[in-house]
Formats: structure tokens, sequence, C-alpha cells
């Protein structure tokens, strides 16, 4: 059933800014009868080339996780949500890897193309022949059915490698990676008249500014206390995240109208730039949240770099020579023709933690919208995943999935679980990634088209149906 909770602050120009859940607002009974059902979202936050492996997974037994089991791998930056963490162990992807299932692509491409679809791939095109779990949650939650929020952040390889999101068959959505264009369609800000436009840009006003008669009369209805301390929080958030863009060069400042517009014709270069790589992910973290608080979407997939690709880290204590890519194969060459690199497996460790700390800079953005009993993050499904495990090996066996949020109750959070029967987690036998998309789309409310929960997720000919009940509260 798809819900229609969204609030807005309407203004000039037909800008319309979305507002988080207010329950001041519900009707009365509803709050008295508890008969509202609180959203539950989906987020993907998608890394590439795989993972150093061997100092990738809590230390300590299976159970119960505590912040010292993570000390010294790459998971300890997000020591401060291990209470809200989920690590399932022993996962393999299907179809599976090398060639081991008769399907179209190289293990690259196959990590990309089956990660949220556990689909095979065509072979001409090489794009997934069916839908990613993004989508299908979207279709089903989101006001009419509107798709998937697709964010990517720095340069996006054409094809394949640069997309993790379906809507069908052969049809890609493309993450943007330019956080203004997102930002002005998060805010409706693309179909604003010309006035409105020119007090964004020319003025440098803020969207705020346009919603302000609005944002007054809101104030002035009895709010609780909470409410009013969450709807503070928000409107706080959007004014921070238009002033970074604006430090960034996103949006044009008070210049000349020929500036401005050579300004917007170098975003799209700017956007793509290592140096910009932190920057610009930073701000699409913050629009994620701020869309998701809002009800502006259920699902969302955040893409950093691209499949066999990747930036070259030159910042936060890294000063790597080499993109993401060679150093997983521990060469100078992205075929692997060129000579060995001393010291690979530290940068990969370095890049690993260094993502942990990105992962965990959005958890808190979650965790600091409250929401019932709770907040944003703990009825959403957070998934830190790979398009590998081991890079340098192309491997597709015991998968680094980390989960965070239990989404309104559905997981077991705070643990360290092997979901697998197998001794070895490095295994293709009982695990299959398939069941941990079902398992999500169960939680986030994902129904068959008969009604009732959804069996299986993806190709049936190499998944299998059912969900991971060892994962679930």
């Amino acid at each position: 059933m798809k819900m229609n909770r969204r609030n807005f602050l309407r203004g000039a120009g037909g800008v319309a800014v979305g507002l988080p859940l207010l329950e001041s607002l519900l009707p009365r009974r509803a709050r008295a009868g508890g008969t509202t059902t609180t959203p539950r979202r989906f987020v993907a936050f998608c890394c590439c080339n795989g993972v150093e492996i061997t100092r990738f997974w809590p230390t300590s037994p299976y159970g119960a996780l505590a912040a010292g089991g993570l000390t010294g791998t790459a998971l300890e930056p997000l020591a401060g949500h291990v209470g809200k963490m989920l690590v399932p162990r022993g996962i393999h992807t299907v179809p599976r890897g090398f060639g081991f299932d008769p399907v179209a692509g190289c293990d690259h491409v196959k990590g990309a193309g089956h990660r949220l679809t556990a689909q095979q791939l065509d072979s001409g095109t090489l794009y997934a022949m069916g839908p990613s779990l993004d989508q299908v949650i979207a279709q089903q939650l989101n006001d009419g059915g509107a798709p998937a929020l697709n964010l990517h952040v720095g340069y996006r390889y054409q094809g394949t490698n640069g997309v993790v999101s379906y809507s069908g068959a052969n049809a890609p959505a493309v993450g943007e990676n330019n956080p203004w264009l997102v930002y002005q369609d998060l805010m409706g800000l693309s179909n604003l008249d010309d006035l409105a436009i020119q007090r964004l840009t020319a003025r440098r006003e803020s969207v705020l500014d346009l919603v302000e008669d609005d944002f007054a009369r809101l104030k002035s209805i009895d709010l609780s206390q909470r409410d009013r301390e969450k709807l503070d929080m928000h409107l706080t958030a959007i004014r921070d995240l238009e002033v970074g863009m604006g430090e960034a060069g996103l949006i044009p400042c008070m210049l000349p109208e020929a500036r401005v517009a050579e300004i917007q014709t170098l975003e799209g270069a700017n956007v793509d730039a290592d140096s910009e790589y932190k920057r610009i992910g930073l701000m699409q973290m913050d629009i994620l949240a701020l869309a998701l608080a809002c009800g502006a979407n259920h699902a969302a997939t955040l893409m950093w770099g691209s499949e066999a690709g990747g930036p070259v880290f030159t910042w936060d204590g890294m000063n790597h020579q080499y993109n993401h890519h060679k150093l997983s194969h521990g060469n100078t060459a992205d075929d692997c023709s060129g000579s060995a690199v001393d010291g690979y497996l530290d940068m990969l460790f370095d890049i690993d933690r260094w993502y942990a700390t990105q992962l965990a800079y959005l958890l808190d953005q979650l965790d600091g919208y409250t929401e019932g009993d709770g907040t944003l993050l703990d009825n959403t499904s957070v998934v830190w995943m790979n398009n590998l495990s081991d890079g340098k090996a192309h491997h597709f066996m015991d998968m680094p999935y980390v989960m965070f949020g239990s989404c309104g109750g559905y997981f077991r959070t705070g643990q360290y679980i092997k979901v697998t029967a197998q001794e070895n987690t490095m295994n293709d036998v009982d695990a299959p990634h398939n069941k941990l998309l079902t398992t999500i789309a169960n939680a986030c409310g994902v129904t068959e088209a008969g009604g009732g929960p959804l069996s299986i997720f993806g190709d049936p000919a190499y998944g299998e149906p059912g969900e991971f009940d060892q994962i679930k509260a």
C-alpha cells in the first residue's frame, strides 16, 4: 500500500520544501490509537573493487557485537553505531562468478549488475535482466510509485560498471553525481519561475527564504517541543547543505550573468574530479538524509566511484599514486601488466576505513531525526555493500555486507551472525545473496502481486526462496 504522508512548506515561485514526520500534525485519533505506521526505508551504500578482506571483519566471536570487536578492523570507525549494526557472514553472490554459472559478463561487470538485482545480465548489453531492490521498494512505497533516489560520487563509467540500480530489464537507473541538480529536484526548484531562480542564484537567497510565510504559519501551530526541535534541525540541515554547495561552487554566487553561465558549464566537470570526491560525497549524504526524512523517497542508492575504477586517494592521510582498482590488484596497471605496488594491502585497508568513516557520517545524519520511539535510522535498513569481496581474486564469496538499523524492529541489531551452515564462510553452498534482498524487501513492507510477503527476489534459476531467518528479530 502506498503511503502519502508528505507535508510541505510552499512558497514563492512554486517551491515546495518537504518536512520530516511531525507527530503533532497527525490526525488526533491516529496519535491516540497508535494506528499510524512509521515508514520503512532502504539505503544501499555501494563501494567497488572489493575490500582488504583479512582486516575487514569483526575480531570477536559470532554473537553480540561490542565496540572492542571492531578495534583494528575496517569497521572501527563505525564503533559508535555498533548497537545498531548487523554483520551477516558467509553470503555469496548469485548468479555466481568465476564462470560457475553460465551467464554473461566478467567478474567486475557481474559484481555491479548482480548486486541489487540477483539477475543475470543481457549478453548483448551486459545490463541486468530485472529490477533492483531499491526500485522495487520505491515502486511500492513512494508516492505515486516514484523511482528511487540514485546518487553517485565521482567519475562514473559508462555502461554496467557505473550503475547498480535498475528500473527493469535493460533499464539502468544512472545515479546523478551533481548535488546541485539533485537538490533542485528534491526541493522542487527545477520548475521554479524566473523570479524565484533569480532570488536563489543571482541574489544568493536560501530556498528557506522562499517559504518564509508558510514557515511562520507552521510555527504558529501548537507543535510539541519534540516536533519543534525536529523542525529546527531539519531546516538547519537544509541551510548547512546550501552553504556547503555554495562553497563548492555548485550554486552560482552573486556574479554577472556571463560569469554565472560560465561556472554552470563547469559544474559537470568539477564534480567528476578526484579532488572533489570527499566534498561531493558529504553533500550527497546530506541530500539523501533529507530526502528520507521528509518522505520524498523510501529507497536510495549511493554509489562511490565505478567498478574497475575509482579515484586516486590523496586526502585524509592517504597519498596514493594509483587509483583504487589498480591497488585492488596490487599492480601499477589496470590489466595487471605493470609492476607490483609495495604496501598495497595497507593502502586498501586505509580506503576501507575511510569509507567506513563516510558511512558513519551518514548514520549520524539519519540517527539525528527522531521518529516515534526511535530515529530515522531505526526505521531504515542501511546496507554497506561491495561488488566483490577479495578484489585481487575477484571473489564473489564471503561478501562484505554490513547492515545498520532494524528497519522498524525487523532485524536483530548489535549482532555478528554466520548465515551459512558451512564451517568455512568462503563457500557458495547455502547462503545466496538474493535471500538477503528478499529479507530486506519484506522488512520494508514489499508484497507479492497477490498480497503477502515476497517469497523470492531475483532470478529463481540461480537464487533461493525465503529469508535469512538468522538475522531477523
